[in-house]
């Protein structure tokens, strides 16, 4: 009967990978051209398009040397790949910056569409209602069980955008475990010291809002993050996202001067990450969470730990870019 039901899931697997992922044709998905089975072990794969470049592990090692420019540029193409799986009646399903591939300058596809299927697809019609995923992008009310709906890549996109606007990962220095799901239900969201231009933060916030129908959809998103990317990358100095900027990186250089020993002679970001914390995709198990709220980061009590120190960056040791 278990053999049975897993040869069920694999064949639906395929079916569903066929159906749904092999039909892609955007500029900022990654191709699947088909898939394989390992012969030995029996293991099906997907084939995919080889592209390069890691975007945490960019962020990781390039972070400083990043203007918002080429922060914004990402951030519109990855919305832009969101908005054609949406179109396409689709969700991703583990949307994460592990499945994100940038170097920030020419291009940041979306990969890893293994999990994706047709957003009409409710949990009692999938064999397989177990949650998967990595735990800090993962939104609330599927940690309580409630349906996936597309409204839960939009809130994995606010905590990408966090992400790629801070170098930090979510919730790096904490165990990402049942207290932190928890914490993440009473409104806890990632927070930084580091100065982000406040119309960036007005979309992180509504893409992590806990309500999902207050977030918005994949095509207001990509429209709203493309202007503050047209305000920057076409010179408008006028504009209030170029003075935004402006105002963030002066606020950010003072910061790190700040510090009696910054790191310099290096562009690589300088953090901990905690033994527990996960940022592969896992069975997530949590049992009678909160029902989810949104709060005022500043009101919550949690372990200043929770606060992402950036003040250690060297911001000074590069060359001034917008």
């Amino acid at each position: 009967m278990v053999l049975g039901k897993l040869i069920m899931t694999i064949i639906n697997w395929k079916e569903k990978v066929e159906s749904n992922i092999l039909e892609y044709d955007s500029c900022w998905i990654v191709r699947c051209f088909g898939i394989t089975k390992d012969p030995k072990i029996n293991n099906f794969m997907m084939v995919m398009e080889l592209i390069d470049g890691s975007s945490r592990q960019h962020l990781y090692n390039n972070f400083i040397s990043l203007n918002w420019s080429q922060k914004l540029y990402s951030l519109q193409c990855i919305a832009f790949g969101l908005k054609d799986i949406h179109n396409k009646g689709l969700i991703h399903h583990d949307f994460h910056s592990g499945n994100i591939l940038s170097n920030f300058d020419e291009y940041a596809y979306i990969t890893d569409l293994g999990l994706c299927q047709p957003a009409n697809v409710k949990s009692s019609q999938n064999s397989n209602k177990k949650i998967y995923g990595v735990l800090p992008y993962v939104a609330p009310e599927v940690l309580r069980g409630k349906e996936y709906t597309q409204a839960i890549d939009i809130y994995g996109y606010g905590i990408i955008a966090y992400e790629i606007c801070t170098g930090f990962p979510p919730y790096y220095n904490i165990a990402h475990d049942e207290f932190l799901a928890i914490k993440i239900c009473h409104g806890l969201r990632p927070k930084c010291d580091y100065k982000i231009p406040q119309l960036i933060v007005d979309i992180i916030n509504q893409c992590w809002d806990t309500d999902p129908l207050k977030r918005p959809n994949a095509n207001e998103l990509h429209e709203s993050i493309w202007k503050l990317y047209e305000g920057i990358s076409y010179n408008k100095v006028d504009s209030v996202i170029c003075e935004q900027v402006k105002e963030a990186d002066e606020t950010n250089k003072k910061s790190s001067s700040s510090v009696q020993s910054p790191i310099s002679s290096t562009s690589t970001l300088s953090y901990m990450t905690h033994p527990q914390a996960v940022y592969i995709s896992r069975l997530l198990n949590f049992k009678n969470l909160p029902e989810p709220i949104n709060a005022d980061n500043e009101d919550l009590e949690y372990s200043d730990s929770l606060r992402m120190d950036f003040t250690k960056l060297d911001i000074n040791s590069k060359d001034e870019r917008n």
